[in-house]
């Protein structure tokens, strides 16, 4: 438990047409499920209930804060927990917060998403980055028309972006380098699996984890970068030829999504208990894996505590009050530890 609000009523639509400002037919709609109800409209009408369930005081006389989230669809429940997460604290925060989730790894798309939220009445919008010109354009053309952005766990170099909500990427590879080096003491080379250099996210925590096995671990005499392109199928098939090409193996460690694909692999050639396997994002799966020792690591990141930070930063810029985006914390999570960690799912958002 966190200290979370427990539900102390039940909303009636009356109650929920009043807090979202919009009618009751509306309101009947989207308890029903039923269509014709704008997403964004939808959310508000969501957001509105549980806070009137929460025994949230309605906000001030003002209209809420617009703030809308670009997240990659696809991209694993982990993401997913992300978007529940800040329909909880747009609830928490009197801000209306609008989730779209786009296609991944297509910087095209997410610039022209970017440029669609001018002209709607957003105060701020939020997205997981990819490295592109065109994705900092769009960051530059919204920072023109006065809409702040912000990064979510992967930013950019750009100087309009109010920052990134996230870990320190650098040192979470430093760590998986560090934890890699001491479990995998026999001499032998390592894979890092990527998904290519479009997430800054990936590329630092390579980076760091580079370095660190540089630093103190000689007998990791090579690591190689195979890409999966953070997709679980193509993942399973670069780890079953790079554990084919290179014999000396004695570890592999996950930048990003997909770690099914791995553990898949890891299976099918019966090494799972001769590698150590490092990876990020404990859900449901990650669990299991750790539990049979298919996984020996995996480096944790609250999504709860992302979607707070970043909710907090971007009303308190558009509020002209201090911004601070402090790192936020990683844990190591093993199947020793594993009892009471809060998973990254769309399940554990009701069982905190």
């Amino acid at each position: 438990m966190r200290g979370d609000k427990v539900p102390t009523k039940r909303a009636t639509v009356v109650e929920i047409a009043r807090r979202a400002g919009v009618g009751t037919a509306t309101v009947d709609r989207v308890l029903n499920a039923r269509q014709g109800v704008r997403e964004e409209t939808r959310q508000r009408v969501e957001q509105a209930k549980a806070a009137i369930e929460q025994g949230i005081p309605a906000g001030p006389s003002k209209k809420p804060w617009r703030l809308k989230v670009l997240l990659p669809e696809l991209a694993g429940a982990p993401t997913e927990f992300l978007g529940q997460c800040f329909q909880e604290f747009g609830a928490l925060r009197h801000a209306t917060i609008e989730c779209v989730f786009t296609k991944k790894m297509e910087p095209a798309l997410l610039a022209r998403k970017l440029r669609a939220c001018a002209g709607h009445g957003l105060d701020a919008v939020a997205f997981q980055a990819l490295e592109d010109p065109r994705v900092h354009n769009a960051v530059d053309y919204l920072h023109s028309l006065g809409i702040p952005t912000l990064g979510l766990l992967s930013g950019l170099a750009n100087r309009h972006l109010i920052g990134t909500a996230g870990a320190d990427n650098r040192a979470a590879g430093r760590t998986a380098g560090f934890l890699m080096g001491r479990l995998a003491q026999q001499t032998g080379s390592v894979a890092i699996v990527t998904g290519g250099q479009l997430y800054r996210i990936h590329e630092d925590r390579e980076m760091g984890f580079r370095a660190a096995l540089r630093s103190g671990f000689p007998n990791i005499d090579n690591a190689i970068a195979i890409n999966g392109h953070d997709d679980a199928s193509e993942i399973y098939r670069v780890v079953r030829e790079a554990l084919d090409l290179h014999p000396d193996l004695v570890g592999i460690y996950n930048v990003g999504g997909g770690s099914e694909g791995i553990a898949r692999a890891l299976r099918e050639v019966d090494v799972a208990d001769e590698l150590v396997f490092i990876g990020h994002n404990l859900t449901e799966r990650t669990q299991s894996y750790l539990l049979d020792e298919t996984m020996d690591i995996v480096l944790h990141l609250n999504m709860r505590d992302v979607a707070a930070s970043a909710t907090d930063a971007m009303i308190a810029h558009l509020e002209n009050r201090p911004t601070t985006l402090h790192p936020l914390p990683i844990s190591v999570v093993t199947r020793e530890n594993i009892v009471g960690m809060s998973l990254s799912s769309s399940s554990a958002i009701g069982s905190r």
